[in-house]
């Protein structure tokens, strides 16, 4: 004998109609087609601009919000995006030229860090300050005072205290005049200072 061929519709999922349709209501969302397998799984196909699994997250690349060439990852689980920045380009959407890109800035070694406003900070060296490391910490680090003068000093400036015999801002002149045993009279002492020579006379004259 021989067994009829039977054919049957199933109005459930399965070769044998054994699982249900997973295709209800709540599969996917109001963004998204719905079709199911045999095996009882569902998949949902997203309308343009949205992903997930259910189709419930919105593809904000679409739009192409990575300015200058930057490009646009898009996490699939969460639906954030993050650009990635081509270089000399900084900023959520890569929208903000780096400062230190092209040029730096900072002088005398000082190194260049951007900022994401697309400004930038100068980290200086030891012995330097100001916005562009342009300003010794100490006047006195550049050795202004000359001739053996010692020198007191900060960022604002310098005081050079002169040797015997100079003067000047710097002691750079060299005093004329020298304290000898004829110059002062009538018994006075000479004695020079930083910018003059100076007769101490005797009482009565």
């Amino acid at each position: 004998m021989f067994a009829a061929h039977l054919q049957f519709y199933c109005t459930v999922a399965g070769y044998l109609c054994q699982s249900l349709q997973s295709c209800n209501s709540s599969a996917c969302s109001d963004h998204g087609n719905c079709s199911y397998s045999y095996d009882g799984t569902h998949n949902c196909t997203c309308e343009v601009g949205y992903i997930g699994t259910r189709c419930e997250l919105v593809d904000w690349c679409l739009n192409q919000p990575c300015l200058n060439n930057g490009s646009c990852l898009l996490n699939s689980s969460t639906g954030f995006y993050s650009c990635d920045c081509p270089p000399g380009i900084l900023g959520v959407n890569c929208s903000v030229m780096d400062a230190c890109w092209h040029t730096n800035p900072c002088h005398y070694g000082g190194t260049c860090l951007s900022l994401q406003d697309g400004s930038y900070r100068c980290s200086c060296v030891p012995n330097y300050t100001g916005i562009n490391c342009s300003v010794l910490a100490n006047a006195c680090l550049s050795n202004p005072c000359m001739n053996g003068a010692s020198c007191a000093g900060d960022v604002t400036g310098f005081t050079c205290s002169c040797s015997a015999g100079f003067t000047g801002d710097t002691c750079e002149t060299q005093i004329d005049v020298v304290c000898n045993s004829s110059y002062c009279h009538n018994g006075g002492t000479c004695s020079q200072t930083d910018n003059a020579v100076v007769c101490d006379c005797p009482l009565g004259n």
